[in-house]
Order: C-alpha cells, then sequence, then structure tokens
C-alpha cells in the first residue's frame, strides 16, 4: 500500500472519529432541548399521513423538500422525528467536516486539511447547533461540496498540465557541450581515439613541416634532363704531379722559366 494512501485514510478515520464522539457527548449529556422548524415538521407529517413522499415534492425539488425526504427516511429508522432530526444532523455535519479536509488537503496538504476539519468538528458554536432541525446543516453540506468539487477540478487541470510540461521537457533535451558530445560518442562507440585538447609546446619543426603541398601538373612537359658529371680523361697517378720548388729570392715572376 502506498505511503501516502495509508496516511490519508488514518487521519480520515481519526477526524470522524473524533466528530462522531464529541456529537454523541453532547447530544447524551449537554444537550437539554431540541427545536424543529414548524414547517418542515408540518411536511413531514403529512408525507406520514399521506404514506408517500410525493407530498413533498408538490412545490418542485429544492433543498427544503429534498431535507424532507432525508428527515422522512431517518423516521422511519429511529420513529421520532426529534431524535431522526438530530442524527441527520450529525451525519452532515460530519460529511462537511471531511469535505472541508479534502478541501484543504488539495489546496495545501493533508496535515493543514486535517487541522482544518479537527477546528470544525470541535467548534462550540457548530457543535451546538445540533439541536436545531433546519435546513441549514444541509445547505452547508451541499456548499462544501460544491466548493470540494470545484477545487479538485482546478487541482487536476494543473495537474494535467504540469505532466504535459514535464513530458515536453523530457522530449526536448538540452544540446551537449562540445566535450560531452565527444564523450557521448567514446561511449556509443561511434567515434574512435578522441583527439588530444590539451595543450602542447608548439615547436619550430612542427611549423617547417607544414608546408603548401602543389598538385602534379597534368599537361605534357619536356622530358627531363639526365644528369651527367665531368670528370678527368685520365687518372692522376701522383708521379708526375710535383713541381721542382727554386729559390725565387730575388727575383720577379717573369725570371720563372
Amino acid at each position: 500500500m502506498n505511503k501516502k494512501s495509508w496516511l490519508t485514510g488514518l487521519l480520515i478515520i481519526i477526524l470522524s472519529s473524533i466528530a462522531v464522539l464529541v456529537r454523541i457527548y453532547y447530544v447524551n449529556t449537554l444537550m437539554a432541548e431540541v427545536n424543529i422548524s414548524e414547517d418542515i415538521y408540518n411536511a413531514a407529517k403529512v408525507s406520514i399521513d399521506t404514506n408517500g413522499l410525493q407530498t413533498a415534492f408538490t412545490d418542485g425539488f429544492h433543498i427544503e423538500a429534498f431535507y424532507i425526504c432525508n428527515l422522512y427516511l431517518a423516521f422511519l429508522i429511529f420513529g421520532n422525528f426529534t431524535v431522526a432530526g438530530v442524527y441527520l444532523n450529525i451525519l452532515y455535519q460530519v460529511l462537511t467536516i471531511l469535505l472541508v479536509y479534502i478541501m484543504l488537503g488539495k489546496l495545501a496538504n493533508r496535515f493543514l486539511g486535517f487541522a482544518g476539519g479537527l477546528v470544525l468538528a470541535l467548534f462550540p458554536i457548530y457543535i451546538e447547533s445540533l439541536s436545531k432541525v433546519t435546513v441549514f446543516h444541509m445547505q452547508l453540506l451541499l456548499a462544501a461540496f460544491a466548493c470540494t468539487v470545484v477545487v479538485l477540478i482546478i487541482s487536476l487541470f494543473f495537474k494535467k498540465n504540469a505532466v504535459k510540461q514535464s513530458g515536453m521537457i523530457k522530449q526536448t533535451p538540452n544540446p551537449l557541450l562540445p566535450d560531452a558530445q565527444e564523450e557521448e560518442k567514446a561511449q556509443d562507440g561511434s567515434a574512435g581515439i578522441l583527439p588530444d585538447t590539451s595543450m602542447k609546446e608548439i615547436r619550430y619543426d612542427d611549423l617547417v613541416d607544414n608546408k603548401v603541398q602543389y598538385i602534379e601538373n597534368p599537361l605534357p612537359v619536356p622530358k627531363r634532363r639526365e644528369h651527367k658529371e665531368m670528370d678527368y680523361a685520365f687518372e692522376p697517378t701522383g708521379k708526375d704531379d710535383d713541381y721542382d720548388v727554386r729559390d725565387l729570392a730575388g727575383k720577379d715572376y717573369f725570371d720563372i722559366e
């Protein structure tokens, strides 16, 4: 069982138990008399005398006629209009307290809803109104029901929009940075060795090697000239290549024989 649903069920049980026990204690020990509306009593009495509920709706369907119908059904259980009206008020109040809990729980959280329902369950003026058998408690119940339905519809609407927006965000991921893209390619195996992006020393030899590479000339050109070397007609032996060295002191170069 989900932890949140378990906690919600426990809070509802505690809140409804407190509301019922406090009202039963008030009815049995503190309530002195019960005041029932004459119009409601007479309308309910007419329904019993005619042995049917069709007389309660002679003026059309409205809240008072619906309350008289419920009072008639409660009379069949308890056998007394006064007792039936009091316990019917207890039922209306407990349901109203639970609706307040649900409404505040959707607006804020379940703990705030429990606090609001507990305040309403222990509110003295609201408890003392049990002795008045009127349409007030049904009207308050219907108002709380309408407010709860509106809150539930609004919360459901915002929840759907939040889910839709989160789905759109998941479908359009943020673009990866260049480093992250390279890492993702390396993990997928779609890329080979990652280039080294670290700083490295620039050397002169690296710059010299980076020369312009020309394409080969596609046009016909003259045949390349063969390389030739010149050499002596005979190989020197080293015997007759010596010269006589004479003393040329006092002579000029014209006197050399």
